[in-house]
């Protein structure tokens, strides 16, 4: 099984505890009910049933550690290894450990008339054992996956809400529309071509939010296009104040990429940097394929007190976690901070 968890044990000990006494019922109940039947046999007494009781319970307590508890250090390496190792460690442990409490109790017990049934019935009592205890394993496992995978996706569809909302609310927030109209009014009779550059960069980036709402991957050209468009709306806003190139963005794979991840990084480099004439704003996109990476990179000049991001470098992390397994990484240096994207070939 893929990861291991620990129940307590206290659980352990219950659980061994119940299975021991389902095993060893019938015997319980056969001398109760007809001890004299147990009285032909020899050797089987009342506490021969309790020291059979006591190292069925050791042999299954014993197992119950090794498959389940994954704090102790020989359950870390048994869950380490192989499946055939598992089994083969299982086998082993499994024959060692019947022989070796068969023959204590042997030792201890009264003499029994019939000793081949005795160690066969005694091998079959500690297989059903194992086989419980793996069965148990199996379902809980089962149950702690399925569970996992129904939070998991609990999780991506709250931050897919979220991302949605905080997204829109950035580029559709008054500030943001009030910037993209004053631009483009002014632009109506200085610039008409500008113009109508803008309204085309503004259309494309609401068709492209209302496009993925339902979408947890999209192709990275489509990323890569919508964030040409919003970049677009910020040079009409800065002009030679803010600079970006796009490189090695003409792929040999169709990647798919995380929607938004591109303007997240974006909006997060122009909201926490100063862009003046004398602090230009360099934004720089590339893409490495050879590590399945989108990678962003902006010129340093951070603001005293930059404006908060909603959505955040942590919160796009964690949506990468959940659609891909894989999580951005970020770092910086004096000159400038670097995002890296995970990408995927196919959805």
């Amino acid at each position: 099984m893929a990861t291991q968890r620990y129940f307590g044990t206290a659980h352990l000990w219950r659980f061994c505890i119940v299975i021991c006494l389902i095993v060893n019922l019938p015997r319980f109940l056969t001398f109760f009910w007809n001890p004299h039947y147990f009285e032909s046999l020899g050797g089987f007494s009342f506490y021969a049933l309790l020291l059979q009781f006591s190292t069925s319970l050791l042999f299954g307590i014993t197992f119950a550690f090794v498959e389940i508890d994954s704090h102790h250090p020989l359950a870390l390496w048994y869950h380490r290894q192989l499946s055939a190792i598992k089994i083969t460690v299982q086998a082993i442990l499994f024959l060692l450990l019947t022989e070796l409490l068969f023959q204590i109790e042997v030792a201890i017990a009264e003499p029994v008339t019939e000793i081949s049934f005795y160690h066969f019935s005694y091998f079959v009592r500690h297989l059903v054992i194992l086989g419980a205890i793996r069965g148990f394993w199996y379902f809980i496992s089962v149950v702690h996956e399925s569970n996992q995978v129904t939070i998991e996706n609990e999780q991506l569809k709250r931050l897919k809400v979220k991302n949605q909302l905080e997204a829109l609310s950035n580029q559709l927030n008054p500030h943001f529309l009030f910037n993209a109209l004053n631009i483009l009014n002014v632009s109506i009779t200085t610039d008409p071509e500008g113009a109508q550059n803008i309204v085309h960069n503004l259309s494309d980036i609401l068709r492209y939010n209302l496009k993925i709402q339902n979408q947890n991957l999209v192709r990275l050209s489509e990323e890569l296009d919508v964030a040409q468009s919003y970049l677009g709306l910020y040079k009409a806003r800065f002009g030679e104040k803010l600079l970006f190139s796009f490189e090695n963005t003409d792929t040999r794979k169709v990647w798919y990429i995380v929607p938004l991840s591109l303007q997240i990084l974006i909006e997060n480099a122009i909201k926490h940097n100063v862009i003046t004439s004398n602090s230009v704003l360099h934004i720089k996109v590339w893409v490495n394929e050879a590590k399945s990476q989108l990678i962003i990179t902006n010129s340093i000049n951070k603001k005293t007190q930059a404006e908060s991001l909603g959505i955040g470098l942590s919160n796009l992390g964690k949506r990468n976690q959940l659609i891909l397994g894989k999580t951005t990484s970020s770092s910086e240096d004096a000159q400038q901070f670097t995002v890296s994207v995970p990408l995927i070939e196919s959805p």
